[in-house]
């Protein structure tokens, strides 16, 4: 799949453009929320409590093309299509060399209703491409201090997902990866979202992110200069809608991949 090709269908299909999901007043809420400390809006990232509201809007509007003016708090906002597909491309070459070097790769979505089928079909290239998967602390009960009965990540096509028995969660919190982290190995490199991504960020650990609109802890790793690629785009539409996207990032995983070997 071509760029242009995948940036028009991810336009048609409400992954990148205008935003579907979130308002432009729940993207300022967010940032608000950051800034106060929670944990599910921090993602487990330290330190954004040193920047003004309108600076971390400043780095959102950096990655994502949304309006810098937080004045401006009406209506929905937008995802450049050019910087999204942008994104995918970079992931895609930055796991591509990690993989040619068979490193040892860890993935997980507090999303699995939305991208567990990209993050899957990632891993999957990454293989191809001579790469390691880690399935760390897989059926062990882990204390995170959540409400539900019990939790654990369960892998499905060698994605972490945060469980309850058998059920996959929706999460914001860093704690699932806090604690997959006191396992070992580390990984080389991880692909995530929200705060499996924001946990591992915090822990120097290369990191690939898909970022939605309304996640503004990864905008300030990013303009901090952590080593972090992200991928803007929204990150809970139907998994068949993110198709385009997971076609260009694993064709470019695999050339980038094969280009490595001498």
């Amino acid at each position: 799949m071509t760029v242009h090709e995948a940036r028009e269908q991810l336009l048609a299909a409400g992954i990148t453009g205008p935003h579907q999901s979130h308002s432009r007043a729940n993207n300022l809420e967010k940032i608000r929320a950051s800034l106060e400390g929670d944990p599910a809006a921090t993602f487990g990232i330290s330190g954004i409590d040193r920047y003004q509201a309108h600076e971390i809007l400043a780095f959102l509007a950096e990655v994502t093309g949304c309006s810098p003016d937080i004045a401006l708090c009406d209506g929905y906002d937008t995802i450049n299509p050019d910087r999204t597909v942008a994104g995918i491309v970079a992931a895609g070459e930055r796991l591509g060399r990690a993989a040619a070097q068979g490193a040892l790769l860890l993935a997980a979505t507090g999303h699995p209703t939305g991208l567990l089928e990209h993050h899957i079909q990632a891993v999957s290239a990454y293989r191809r491409a001579g790469g390691k998967v880690l399935r760390l602390r897989e059926e062990e009960s882990l204390d995170i201090g959540t409400r539900t009965r019990h939790a654990e990540v369960r892998y499905v096509g060698g994605v972490g997902c945060l469980a309850d028995w058998g059920t996959l969660k929706h999460t914001h919190s860093p704690h699932a990866m806090e604690a997959l982290l006191e396992g070992a190995p580390w990984p080389d490199i991880v692909l995530g979202d929200h705060g499996f991504a924001g946990a591992a960020i915090e822990r120097g650990l290369p990191t690939v992110a898909v970022m939605d609109i309304n996640d503004p802890p990864l905008a300030v790793a990013a303009a901090e200069g952590k080593e972090v690629v992200i991928i803007p785009m929204d990150d809970n539409r139907a998994p068949r809608l993110y198709e385009p996207a997971w076609r260009l990032l694993c064709s470019t995983i695999e050339e980038t991949a094969s280009d490595q070997v001498i």
